[in-house]
């Protein structure tokens, strides 16, 4: 089975995986089913090609040589030193965060994740909604460039005005009271914590050699440390299959004696069958039941 290495090949891999499991379970029991390995991107280093089959091994690459080389300051004047080991700690932390506020937003919605993530509740380490409404109460300093106002504090909600000092243009935000309870939120508060204890508090400059980026949050510091250490790099992504050149094909995914297979195997007969009749058979309702009872423990989502 030979598709792109990119999302939209695991998609259609698993349609044909599919067709395979119900039409043709001999082939798999048989072992003569494999799924070939392509790579999503190619290097020029050294003078010979690398091929990379996801995007951790491509960061991998990218940090190698570089990643102590480069400089990190966050605003409160910490001087994050990177070392492959904190990276790695730090990549582990990030994943954690980015899920806990995936499954947030889709609770609560995107506006308020980010006012979250842009006022001093996360800063502060905001454990409760009382907490929080002190903390609203509080003018904010001169220097910074947004002054919040609580303006309703009932049993079931805070709404907040967020005013921008330089333009004056105003947005409201509606914080639900229970929010602050869930299991969800406080996860977001610690994990916030132990990202500012490891790099500081954002935003960040990165800086590599004369390369400098501006990262505004954890997330984007991650995607800024990687982008100089792209500067320079010969890279090359390949959306498909249909983009390499024959020598290309045959080097990554044809030659026998370098290619990548991986064996399609059933050790769990009946749990296979569950699963691919829940997930991808004709009735829509067990497919929806089992989206709504899971949503929220999904830490990483693809959409």
């Amino acid at each position: 089975v030979m598709t792109d290495a990119d999302v939209d090949g695991a998609h259609i891999r698993t349609l044909i995986l599919t067709f395979l499991f119900r039409e043709m379970p001999d082939l798999i029991e048989a072992g003569y089913v494999y799924i070939a390995k392509a790579p999503l991107y190619k290097i020029a280093r050294g003078g010979r090609d690398l091929y990379i089959e996801k995007d951790s091994e491509l960061e991998d690459v990218l940090l190698r040589d570089k990643l102590e080389k480069v400089e990190v300051l966050a605003s409160d004047g910490d001087d994050f030193k990177l070392t492959h080991a904190r990276w790695q700690k730090y990549g582990r932390l990030l994943k954690q965060y980015e899920g806990w506020a995936a499954a947030l937003r889709a609770e609560y919605g995107h506006e308020t994740i980010t006012f979250l993530e842009e006022s001093q509740i996360l800063d502060k380490g905001v454990a409760g909604a009382e907490e929080a409404v002190a903390l609203l109460r509080q003018r904010a300093p001169e220097e910074e460039p947004h002054e919040t106002e609580l303006i309703s504090d009932d049993p079931a909600e805070l709404v907040v005005r967020v005013v921008e000092r330089k333009t004056g243009s105003a947005t409201t935000h509606r914080l639900r009271r229970e929010m602050f309870e869930r299991s969800e939120y406080r996860n977001f508060v610690r994990v916030h914590s132990e990202l500012e204890e490891l790099a500081g508090t954002p935003p960040f400059d990165v800086r590599l050699g004369k390369e400098e980026e501006r990262a505004l949050s954890f997330e984007d510091l991650r995607r800024k440390v990687l982008d100089v250490a792209r500067k320079g790099v010969d890279l090359k992504r390949f959306k498909g299959l249909g983009e390499m050149n024959p020598d290309q094909l045959y080097d990554t995914t044809m030659d026998a004696e370098r290619r990548t297979l991986l064996q399609v195997t059933i050790d769990d007969a009946a749990g296979a069958d569950q699963i691919f009749s829940m997930l991808m058979g004709d009735r829509v309702e067990p497919r929806r039941e089992f989206i709504e009872e899971n949503a929220r423990n999904v830490i990483n989502l693809d959409v």
